[in-house]
């Protein structure tokens, strides 16, 4: 119950920002500030650089698998993502979806929303075909977003709630992080 009070709150806080931060532009000597826009607000989001594919997603691309406690994986190979399900991670067979949401930027959504582990489940993205290369020295991270009206900034950045360290491997050129409970995951510099 105080999970979905907070998230309530946090979804009130994003639309209440933008809506002030959207009335007009922030670098605007004339902008007005926007009602509630203090640092307070915003203190328990990240803004973040999104890591990019070479060629956007026309529309989401979305793949389903029903796993059980055995584990299993589901695979979106155009996207070079992986999801990898551990053995007891869910104790009843479930039906896992994953989607590439549509555009340039690396992120998924996952249902059943708000469903959670019991041993973390592991994100893996394939680097190749990603803005990454352009970037080799910048660290990336994994991160929660609740709403893809935290995607889409002017400025082209993303707002997140939680960031997630992962796993770099420059070998393979992939990168993998946790995934504890399903909600969007984008990952970003």
């Amino acid at each position: 119950m105080i999970r979905s009070h907070r998230s309530i709150w946090r979804t009130f806080r994003l639309a209440l920002a933008a809506v002030g931060l959207g009335a007009c532009a922030a670098d605007s000597p004339t902008a007005p500030m926007p009602p509630d826009a203090s640092p307070a607000l915003l203190a328990d989001l990240f803004k973040k650089q999104p890591l990019e594919r070479d060629v956007s997603l026309r529309s989401d691309v979305t793949v389903r698998a029903l796993i059980g406690s055995g584990g299993g994986r589901i695979s979106l190979p155009g996207q070079g993502f992986t999801l990898i399900v551990p053995r007891g991670a869910v104790r009843n067979d479930t039906r896992f979806s994953v989607t590439a949401v549509a555009g340039t930027m690396v992120a998924y959504e996952f249902e059943p929303h708000g469903t959670t582990f019991r041993v973390p489940l592991v994100a893996i993205q394939d680097l190749n075909d990603t803005s990454y290369r352009l970037r080799l020295l910048s660290s990336l991270t994994a991160g929660y977003f609740e709403s893809r009206t935290q995607l889409f900034n002017l400025d082209g950045t993303v707002i997140l709630n939680e960031l997630i360290p992962g796993i770099l491997s420059p070998l393979t050129g992939r990168f993998s992080w946790p995934i504890e409970h399903f909600s969007g995951y984008i990952v970003a510099f």
